[in-house]
């Protein structure tokens, strides 16, 4: 029996749509993954000695006037970290390699920082990077500027 030209065309027109939406659906992360106004820092945890802490800065709460952490990931591959701690700035530069679902940091030192396992959800906005020890959890800069905003606006009002 031979196949029917119309069950071939739908086929075709089947396989076209699931690639075109896997290649904009990539294409969709990574230009929020490298959005200009860059990520805020939200948590930072690490394991140490088995023991899980979060750093006081980052606990998931924002602290803008003691500390803030900014990482903006260019199309061109390189990226800045900005991290204020209690009025003490580090700043960072370098490249980044994206390969699959890990990023891995090369400083302006060369000094190889990863490879972090990425996760990067676009409806909610956030971008987790974990290795066993590390976890750094990140909002759209954007996205937390507007949440801050929306908590002063409720505040202001009952003044």
């Amino acid at each position: 029996m031979k196949p029917k030209p119309l069950y071939i065309l739908t086929l075709a027109w089947a396989y076209f749509a699931l690639a075109t939406t896997a290649v904009s659906s990539t294409q969709d992360e990574l230009k929020l993954l490298q959005d200009p106004g860059g990520w805020e820092y939200i948590t930072v945890s690490d394991q140490d000695a088995g023991i899980q802490t979060e750093h006081v800065c980052f606990d998931g709460q924002p602290h803008p006037r003691e500390c803030s952490g900014k990482l903006i990931l260019r199309p061109d591959n390189t990226f800045t970290q900005q991290v204020t701690i209690h009025g003490k700035s580090v700043d960072r530069h370098g490249k980044y390699e994206l390969n699959d679902e890990q990023i891995a940091f090369f400083d302006e030192f060369g000094t190889r920082d990863g490879p972090y396992t990425l996760q990067l959800s676009v409806d909610s906005k956030t971008l987790v990077l974990s290795m066993p020890q590390v976890r750094l959890e990140l909002e759209l800069e954007s996205q937390y500027k507007e949440e801050a905003r929306q908590k002063k606006a409720p505040a202001a009002r009952q003044r």
